[in-house]
């Protein structure tokens, strides 16, 4: 029989050790100002709402990529990654594409486009922060063009303020 502890230590002690090389075990977040005339939404992935209801930030938590992060933004969007309500579902014209520069990040895309959504006209503005191999996205949209450009300001100052946070992996706690 294994002393009280020792199969924690055998079992899962190893996979909390084996860290990801690219952040030498540390998580990745994205950090931002809140967007002003937004208030906080509750769940995951993180919801930004204006008191108008025409609009909504969605920020998603870094995740696993490995790939050119041009190329697949341009081809995917990412839609995949978008929750099911808020992804785009007949594109109304060819997204437009720029860098933007997000401190702490290796490289960030902006893609600009229109949506039909239930036949009415969506603005969309996603965002791919590429970040030790990972990739957190920003989606944002609204209810119209018009709706857009009034939230603007709310927008950008969230997008300004973009940096990626490296944070340390919580301390394994070993029982004895």
């Amino acid at each position: 029989m294994w002393p009280r502890g020792s199969l924690f230590i055998v079992l899962i002690l190893p996979a909390l050790l084996a860290s990801d090389a690219q952040t030498g075990g540390k998580t990745l977040a994205l950090r931002y100002e809140a967007p002003s005339g937004f208030r906080r939404g509750i769940g995951n992935p993180q919801t930004w709402i204006p008191d108008s209801l025409d609009g909504v930030i969605h920020v998603y938590p870094f995740r696993p990529f490995h790939g050119d992060l041009a190329d697949e933004f341009q081809r995917t969007l990412f839609r995949g990654w978008i929750s099911a309500s808020y992804r785009e579902d007949s594109p109304f014209d060819q997204p437009t594409f720029r860098s933007l520069n997000v401190k702490g990040a290796k490289a960030a895309v902006a893609a600009s486009f229109k949506n039909l959504n239930g036949g009415a006209l969506r603005e969309h503005l996603r965002v791919a922060v590429l970040a030790s191999e990972r990739v957190a996205l920003v989606d944002i949209s609204a209810n119209s063009p018009h709706a857009f450009d009034r939230h603007r300001p709310g927008f950008s100052r969230l997008l300004d303020s973009l940096h990626v946070v490296e944070n340390d992996p919580p301390a394994a706690r070993i029982p004895r």
